[in-house]
């Protein structure tokens, strides 16, 4: 039924100090429901905005928050289980109720399936800036980090 509708579904899953990488989706979400399993706080998202803007957010319980188009996201679980289920309309995907993740760090990301030489140059970067670019985050999708991490926080404004 989503399928007919064009509609995708989702669900990012993780669990204490995990980190789903840096990630668009193609199409874009368009909406985001948090469902947090316990605690009134379940640690935090980060949301990129195409003018080099990041917003940080506490997930809360119950939370719901709208994706609009061209933003990158990344999601942090500092303390319990986050369950993040996603909808939105896939009538420009590239199959009709699939999304289809867009990821610049990791593994997969965009950066890895070129050489350092060529994204130095078409980025203007310094070739070190690069090798660490491509080699620093060897993990794909969800990655676990250490305990002692400081992960970015929320502003109370």
């Amino acid at each position: 039924m989503l399928r007919d509708g064009n509609i995708g579904a989702a669900k990012l899953a993780l669990k204490k100090n995990g980190l789903a990488l840096l990630t668009t989706p193609i199409p874009p979400r368009s909406l985001t429901f948090f469902n947090v399993r316990s605690a009134s706080r379940c640690g935090v998202a980060g949301i990129v905005f195409p003018a080099d803007e990041e917003k940080v957010i506490a997930n809360k319980k119950g939370g719901a928050i709208a994706l609009p188009f061209g933003v990158f996201a990344w999601w942090y679980e500092d303390d319990t289980d986050l369950v993040v289920p996603f909808l939105g309309d896939t009538s420009k995907a590239h199959k009709a109720g699939q999304f289809t993740d867009f990821f610049l760090t990791g593994s997969n990301g965009i950066f890895t399936g070129f050489t350092t030489d060529y994204v130095s140059q078409a980025w203007d970067l310094e070739e070190d800036i690069v090798k660490s670019l491509v080699g620093s985050q060897p993990g794909s999708g969800i990655v676990k980090l250490d305990a002692s991490f400081q992960m970015l926080e929320p502003k109370e404004h």
